[in-house]
C-alpha cells in the first residue's frame, strides 16, 4: 500500500465508490429480467420549474424514477432512461474499501418515454447499493443513495440499444452473486421492436474480466463503467472505477484507449483519482472525456480531456467541479453537467449546467432546480434533457431544458 495510513487508502477507493453516488450473454437472455407492460401516465409532465436564467425554460417530462442515470433518444423520438434501482437488502459483498458493504439486488430498469406515456420496458436488472451499516466516508445528502446499476444507454444505426452495468468493487466478489450477478459489470446489447418491446438481451463485453486480467491503470482492481459512446462498429466505454477509456469491437474484444492518471495536490498526501465519468464526440471528430475527480472532492479541479484514437489524452479545459456528463453543443462547444458545484463534503446537492464555448468562455445555463443531476442528452428539438434527483429512489425525474434565446 502506497500510503502511510490505511484510512488514506479507504478515502481513495471510496472516492471511486461515490463517483456517481450514482453515479453499467453469449446466451440471449442471461440477465434476469421482466418485460413489463405497466404504463405510467406522465401526470403534470410539463410542470414548470423555476430558473433564475430568463433565457431558460425548464419542465419535468418524466418522474417517479429510481436513481435515473443515462438518457438516449431513439430515431422514432422515444426517450430511454436507465434506472440504477432502489436501496437493496440482498446478498452482501465487500465494497472497495475496508468496512464498506454492498447489497446486491435486482431492481435496475430501463424506462421508455414516448408521446407522453412513461413505461418500464425492462425490470429486474442487477444493481448494488452501499449498505448504510458499513463505514461511509461518502456523504448521503437528504436521503440520497449510493446505488450502482444500469449506468448509461446508447443506440446504434440499426436501432439496437446498448447499456452498461456499473459495479464499483473488486471483480473477485462477483462470484458470490451467482447467475443473477454474472453481468456486473458489462456491456449488454438489447434488441427492440419498433414499439420498444424487448426481443433479446445479449452480453457483449465483460469489464470485470478485463480489469482482472489487464488492469490498465496498474492500480487496485475496481471496475465501474458509467458512460458509453457508439462510433461505427465500436463502443467506447468510460470506466470510472478503473480510471480508463475502453474500446469494445463488434466481437466483444476490449482494448484500452486511454488511462487517466491520479494527481497530487498541496496539503493532500495521497493521490486524487481522476474518476472519468463522461464521453462525447466533438464536431472536430475528437473524443472529449469529463472527470469527476475523487476524494476529497476538491472544487474547481475537474478537467475535460480531448483525445483522438491512438493519442494520449490532453487537457482541454479545467476548473470544473465533479463533472458527471458532457455533450456537444451546436456551436462546437460543450455542455458540461456538474453533479454538484460545491464539494460533496459540503452536503450541498445542487448541480449546475454550463455552456463551454469553443473559445473557452463559460456560461451557467441552469443551477436552480438541479439536484444531484446524473446525465443529459440533446433531443431532436434542440432541448437538453437531464436526469434530475439522480441519486434518489422514487423521486427521480427527467427535466427538459429549453434555451429560448
Amino acid at each position: 500500500m502506497k500510503m502511510s495510513r490505511w484510512y488514506h487508502w479507504v478515502e481513495k477507493k471510496t472516492s471511486k465508490l461515490l463517483l456517481i453516488s450514482l453515479l453499467s450473454l453469449g446466451l440471449a437472455v442471461a440477465v434476469p429480467m421482466l418485460v413489463s407492460g405497466v404504463l405510467i401516465p406522465t401526470v403534470n409532465a410539463q410542470e414548470s420549474l423555476t430558473s433564475t436564467n430568463s433565457q431558460v425554460k425548464m419542465s419535468v417530462v418524466a418522474r417517479n424514477l429510481n436513481n435515473p442515470r443515462g438518457l438516449a433518444f431513439k430515431s422514432d423520438g422515444a426517450l430511454y432512461i436507465t434506472e440504477a434501482g432502489i436501496n437493496e437488502q440482498g446478498i452482501e459483498i465487500p465494497g472497495p474499501a475496508p468496512g464498506v458493504i454492498l447489497d446486491f439486488g435486482s431492481h435496475g430498469s430501463v424506462t421508455r418515454l414516448y408521446q407522453g406515456v412513461q413505461e418500464r420496458i425492462i425490470t429486474d436488472l442487477p444493481s448494488i447499493t452501499v449498505e448504510t451499516r458499513g463505514t461511509q466516508l461518502t456523504p448521503s445528502v437528504n436521503g440520497s443513495s449510493q446505488t450502482f446499476g444500469v449506468s448509461d444507454i446508447a443506440f446504434d444505426r440499426k436501432g439496437d440499444a446498448y447499456i452498461v452495468l456499473g459495479y464499483a468493487t473488486n471483480p473477485i466478489y462477483r462470484s458470490n452473486l451467482g447467475e443473477a450477478g454474472a453481468n456486473l459489470p458489462s456491456l449488454l446489447k438489447i434488441n427492440l421492436t419498433p414499439k420498444g418491446k424487448v426481443v433479446s438481451i445479449k452480453k457483449i463485453a465483460d469489464f470485470a474480466q478485463y480489469e482482472s486480467q489487464a488492469n490498465p491503470s496498474n492500480d487496485d482492481l475496481v471496475s465501474d463503467p458509467c458512460s458509453l459512446l457508439i462510433q461505427g462498429n465500436d463502443t467506447l466505454v468510460v470506466d470510472g472505477g478503473a480510471n480508463d477509456l475502453l474500446r469494445v469491437n463488434q466481437k466483444g474484444d476490449i482494448s484500452t484507449e486511454a488511462v487517466f492518471n491520479p494527481r497530487y495536490f498541496p496539503n493532500i498526501d495521497f493521490p486524487v483519482q481522476s474518476v472519468p465519468t463522461a464521453i462525447t464526440l466533438g464536431l472536430d471528430g475528437a473524443y472529449y472525456v469529463g472527470e469527476f475527480s475523487g476524494f476529497p472532492f476538491l472544487e474547481n479541479v475537474a478537467r475535460i480531456f480531448r483525445l483522438k484514437r491512438g493519442q494520449a489524452p490532453q487537457v482541454y479545459a479545467e476548473g470544473f467541479t465533479q463533472i458527471i456528463d458532457i455533450a456537444t453543443a451546436p456551436d462546437g462547444g460543450l455542455y458540461v453537467l456538474e453533479y454538484a458545484f460545491h464539494s460533496l463534503l459540503s452536503g450541498d446537492p445542487t448541480g449546475i449546467l454550463i455552456h463551454l464555448s469553443p473559445s473557452g468562455q463559460r456560461k451557467t445555463l441552469v443551477s436552480d432546480g438541479l439536484v444531484f443531476p446524473t446525465a443529459m442528452t440533446i433531443g431532436t428539438d434542440g432541448a437538453i434533457y437531464v436526469s434530475n434527483y439522480g441519486s434518489y429512489a422514487g423521486i427521480g425525474q427527467v427535466v427538459k431544458i429549453k434555451i429560448v434565446s
